[in-house]
């Protein structure tokens, strides 16, 4: 789980993210690379910045089921040299259809903790 404050140092998010490494079903988002997900939206990389508040479609494969969801750019940083795509881009679920959220909260529930050390 990554921790990031916003700006003011204040913790925006409202719920814990994951690193898609650490969930026992596959979520994947077509044509991206997922950083991490969380209930209310995900983190990809982008190879240009997105502008804030613009709202787009994602194609998510979750659990081998594909599933279209209205996304709203929350956020979009640069990322640190040499981390694949220079865009770290933040978005917030804004339509996901039922059976979607289903599978986002059972994958989200079926996480394992890294064995990486500290």
């Amino acid at each position: 789980m990554s921790a990031a404050a916003g700006p003011g140092g204040i913790e925006r998010r409202r719920s814990a993210r994951r690193d898609p490494g650490e969930l026992t079903e596959a979520v994947a988002v077509v044509g991206a690379r997922l950083i991490d997900i969380s209930h209310h939206g995900l983190q990809i990389e982008a190879p240009i910045p997105l502008a804030l508040d613009s709202s787009m479609r994602l194609r998510l494969l979750i659990g081998g089921v594909r599933a279209e969801v209205g996304v709203r750019v929350a956020t979009c940083r640069r990322r640190p040299v040499g981390r694949g795509r220079p865009w770290g881009v933040g978005v917030e679920f804004i339509e996901v259809p039922p059976e979607a959220r289903v599978r986002i909260t059972h994958a989200l529930s079926t996480w394992r903790r890294s064995t990486r050390s500290a």
